[in-house]
């Protein structure tokens, strides 16, 4: 039930209640007809017992079993059980319809002479039963009188039927009208999801839901989101004047230290000037290198960083980085293994997408043991319209509570003294993924290893 969408579940639970409520007025209006009918059968009873009774003081025994034996022959009396008996028990009168066989008449003569006590008889050859009641005509004879229960039986019958082809058609009435209720009630969400899928997938803000009649809690709901989009498009707006400024008023500055140091460099100098001068460009650098990173991140989780993207073969992809590290991985003597199809597609930014890959191999040869093997592979998955692409090493591997943090900004995991880095790698690699409309996950084994999976979209999946 809980995997069932919301319009199925509203329209269900619709049917449900309506069947329950065709089901209640079923079993009321079963029981009470039921009732009356049972209460009509007594009645006759009781009534043509009455007459009997009324023979008895008249005529006497003689005329009342006159009277019994007439009524076997009349058309129109209803079939009927008569025995009178004796103060002890003993038959003195039995009538009994020769298409009544199988009921258990033995029971008459061990039943108690009670005339307030109804009895039932059942037979294994019929489907309905006797109803049995008694009257004492006398202090020294009693009647006992058997009716069948088939009328009453056949009428219920009847009314099961009719009423379940009425609950049929009332439940599958329940379910349609569930159905329009459920599509009328839920249509401001699907509005809703439709416009921030929109907004997931393309990254602009300008998307708002459209607004109909208020008044209803709902499209109250819709008010309420795209007044909440207008704001944060208005923090986005600022954010990006912030990265705009931010990016300004850092950059220039170190690219103006940088530039006086070298030409610092070029004049010449004394020897301790002149290290001096090399360190601040290489902190320069660091620093630059520190906020253009910190910028790229931002960019892309904001949504504001500017993709030009294009079909791209991942295999070219790998090939550039693998050519760039191949000198790093032999200084530290680690194999890199690239295995990729050469028509494997991806669409994305090539800057960006270099990026990504680059980060993820330099990450894995800087904490891959020596002699140990970093493997790049390159998978398709057509049902899902996504290239998998699997960057693993053979290094020390990570703990589940490092493996939890590797993505977060400035954390770096167990470093050895000659590695260095600014903990940003991770993060701008899932930032950039994440603006593509992909995906990102690390598997780790303490001390075998660890794998990075980047699942990209298809050009086809774009379209």
């Amino acid at each position: 039930m809980r995997h069932l969408s919301a319009r199925v579940r509203v329209t269900l639970l619709y049917t449900l209640v309506t069947v329950v409520g065709v089901a209640g007025i079923f079993g009321f209006t079963f029981f009470t007809l039921y009732r009356t009918l049972q209460q009509d059968d007594l009645r006759d009873m009781q009534n043509r017992m009455l007459g009997y009774w009324a023979q008895f003081q008249t005529g006497g025994f003689e005329a009342l079993e006159e009277d019994i034996n007439r009524e076997t022959f009349l058309v129109g009396e209803r079939l009927a059980v008569v025995r009178v008996a004796d103060r002890l028990n003993n038959t003195l009168l039995f009538s009994w319809p020769d298409t009544w066989g199988g009921f258990e008449v033995g029971r008459l003569e061990v039943l108690p002479l009670d005339a307030r006590t109804i009895y039932t008889l059942q037979s294994p050859n019929h489907n309905y039963e006797l109803d049995v009641a008694g009257i004492w005509l006398s202090d020294d004879y009693h009647l006992q009188l058997g009716v069948s229960t088939r009328n009453r039986v056949r009428l219920l019958r009847v009314f099961e039927r009719s009423f379940l082809g009425i609950a049929i058609a009332v439940a599958g009435l329940g379910f349609l009208v569930g159905l329009f209720i459920a599509d009328r009630t839920l249509r401001p969400i699907d509005r809703v999801t439709a416009v921030a899928r929109q907004i997931v997938e393309t990254g602009k803000l300008e998307g708002r839901v459209e607004e109909r009649a208020r008044g209803r809690e709902l499209e109250d709901l819709v008010g309420v989101i795209n007044a909440m989009l207008t704001r944060i498009a208005r923090l986005v707006d600022g954010l990006r004047n912030t990265v705009d400024t931010v990016a300004h008023d850092l950059r220039t500055p170190l690219t103006r230290l940088r530039a006086r140091a070298e030409l610092a460099l070029r004049e010449g100098g004394s020897d301790q000037a002149e290290q001096a001068l090399v360190e601040t460009v290489e902190q320069s650098d660091e620093i630059l290198r520190l906020v253009n990173t910190l910028l790229d991140i931002t960019e892309a989780e904001s949504g504001v960083m500017p993709l030009k993207k294009e079909a791209l073969s991942l295999r070219s992809l790998i090939d550039d980085v693998v050519d760039l590290y191949e000198l790093a991985a032999e200084e530290r003597e680690v194999s890199l293994v690239a295995d990729c199809p050469e028509d494997l597609i991806v669409s994305g930014d090539p800057v960006r997408l270099r990026q990504v890959v680059a980060n993820l191999v330099d990450n894995a040869v800087k904490y891959c043991r020596r002699q140990g093997e970093v493997r790049i592979t390159g998978t398709a998955d057509p049902a899902s319209l996504v290239v998998r692409l699997c960057v693993a090493d053979t290094g020390i591997g990570l703990a589940k509570e490092e493996l939890e943090r590797v993505w977060d900004r400035m954390y770096r995991g167990p470093v050895q003294p000659e590695q260095t880095g600014l903990g940003l790698g991770l993060s701008l690699v899932r930032a950039v993924v994440t603006a593509h409309g992909g995906r990102v996950r690390a598997e780790s084994d303490r001390g075998r290893g660890t794998t990075f999976t980047v699942e990209l979209p298809t050009p086809e999946r774009r379209r």
